[in-house]
C-alpha cells in the first residue's frame, strides 16, 4: 500500500505540473481534486457551462482519498468534491488544518453487497463482513449493519462505533476492516462487505440492483464541495458551487446514476 500511495503522489505532481496556473483573458481556471465516480463524471458534466461563465476547471484524479484534503490544504488544488461532513470534520480534527465546506451536492447510500448470498438471512455462523477501516465509514458501516438487524452496538454510539462496540452478534460474525476502494475487489474472498457507492460503481455494483440491504436515502452524509477559508468567497468558488447544485445537474444524476446517487439540493 505504501507503495502504491507513493505512485499516486508522484501521478499527482506529474499532473499539477502539466497544468497551466494562468487563464485566458476574462476566465479563471480551479484545480479540483476528485475521485473518479460519480464526481469526476459530475464535474465533467458542468465543464462547458462554467466555462460559458468564465470559470474553467482542470479535474485532478486522485485514485488514493486519503490524498485530497492534504494536496488542497497544500495549496495544490483551488477545492476538492469527494467527501462528506463527517470525514472531513474528522480530518479537520486530527490533522488541525482548517478546510471550508461550499455546498452540499449529492448523497452516496452506502450498502451491503455479496457475491454468495442473495439474502441476508442466508448469514452463516462465523460469516466474514468486511467494513472500511477509515473511524467515520468504518462506524458508518457498523451502523448500517446494526440497522439491518446481523448486530447490535452499544447504545447511542452510532457512527462513532468500532468493532469493540459489537455488543450483540449471534452468528459471531468476523468483522474484516479494509481500506475502503479495496473492498469491491475483496468482495469475493469474503461473505459480505459493507461498500461506499462510489466504490461500489466503479466495480458495476449499482445499490439499487445489487444490494442486499440499502443506508436510509434520509443519510446525513452528503458529499460537499471543499476550499480552503481564504477562498471560500472567491467568485469562482462560488460560480462552481452554483453550478453544482442546478436543475441540470439534479436531472443528469438522477438519470445517470438510476438512484444510486441522490442529489442533497
Amino acid at each position: 500500500m505504501k507503495k502504491f500511495i507513493a505512485l499516486t503522489s508522484l501521478l499527482l505532481v506529474a499532473v499539477l505540473a502539466g497544468c497551466t496556473a494562468s487563464a485566458e483573458e476574462g476566465q479563471t481556471t480551479i484545480r479540483i481534486g476528485a475521485t473518479p465516480v460519480p464526481h469526476s463524471l459530475i464535474l465533467e458534466y458542468i465543464r462547458d457551462d462554467l466555462e460559458a461563465q468564465g470559470v474553467l476547471i482542470e479535474i485532478v484524479e486522485f485514485a488514493e482519498f486519503v490524498l485530497v484534503n492534504p494536496a488542497l490544504y497544500a495549496g495544490q488544488i483551488d477545492a476538492n468534491y469527494f467527501q462528506h461532513y463527517p470525514f472531513l470534520e474528522n480530518y479537520i480534527r486530527d490533522s488541525g488544518q482548517e478546510l471550508t465546506p461550499i455546498v452540499d451536492v449529492h448523497i452516496e447510500p452506502m450498502s451491503i453487497y455479496s457475491y454468495t448470498l442473495t439474502s441476508l438471512d442466508q448469514l452463516q455462523e462465523g460469516a466474514t463482513v468486511a467494513i472500511p477501516n477509515d473511524a467515520v465509514n468504518g462506524g458508518r458501516a457498523l451502523a448500517i449493519l446494526e440497522s439491518s438487524g446481523i448486530i447490535g452496538l452499544t447504545e447511542g454510539i452510532g457512527i462513532r462505533a468500532v468493532p469493540a462496540n459489537i455488543i450483540y452478534n449471534p452468528l459471531n460474525l468476523n468483522i474484516t476492516e479494509l481500506d475502503p476502494p479495496l473492498l469491491p475487489r475483496a468482495l469475493d474472498q469474503v461473505d459480505i462487505a459493507v461498500i461506499n457507492t462510489n466504490f461500489a460503481l466503479e466495480v458495476g455494483l449499482n445499490p439499487m440492483n445489487d444490494a442486499l440491504y440499502m443506508e436510509s436515502p434520509d443519510s446525513p452524509f452528503a458529499n460537499i464541495l471543499v476550499t480552503r477559508p481564504e477562498n471560500a468567497n472567491d467568485e469562482a468558488i462560488q460560480i462552481l458551487a452554483a453550478t453544482l447544485t442546478t436543475e441540470a445537474v439534479r436531472a443528469f444524476i438522477l438519470e445517470r446514476f438510476e438512484g444510486a446517487v441522490v442529489p442533497a439540493f
